[in-house]
């Protein structure tokens, strides 16, 4: 099963952009820590059982001039699926030309968070 959380082109390509211009700034001026928040999505398997795509808000914030990146996706099972207990996994993630494993929690309540580290994003 492939695993991912992605964020929509558009929206990845206006980070990127927002992101680089902020980085420049702030490496200039010593480093900050510039956050983005925009939809994104789970896919099918990302959570056992749950077969289709469904919506997340995700956090994607760079701390400047290292340029480490966290992303962290926000959703809800979609209606007609739920969990006996909580999952915890895995989670393949792939933005800025990077793949590395994230991890996964879904909860009984339907609650679902992807965390996601990258390094070397500016």
């Amino acid at each position: 099963m492939t695993k991912r959380v992605l964020v929509t082109a558009g929206a990845l390509v206006a980070f990127l952009t927002a992101g680089l211009n902020l980085s420049a700034h702030a490496a200039g001026v010593g480093g900050a820590q510039v956050s983005h928040h925009t939809s994104c999505f789970f896919e099918p398997g990302d959570v056992p059982g749950v077969d289709v795509f469904f919506p997340a808000d995700c956090v994607i914030t760079v701390v400047t001039p290292s340029g480490r990146a966290t992303i962290v996706a926000k959703g809800r099972l979609p209606t007609g699926f739920s969990l006996s207990h909580t999952f915890q996994g895995v989670l393949p993630c792939n933005f800025f030309g990077q793949s590395v494993l994230g991890h996964v929690v879904a909860t009984t309540t339907g609650n679902v968070r992807g965390t996601c580290h990258l390094r070397g994003v500016s």
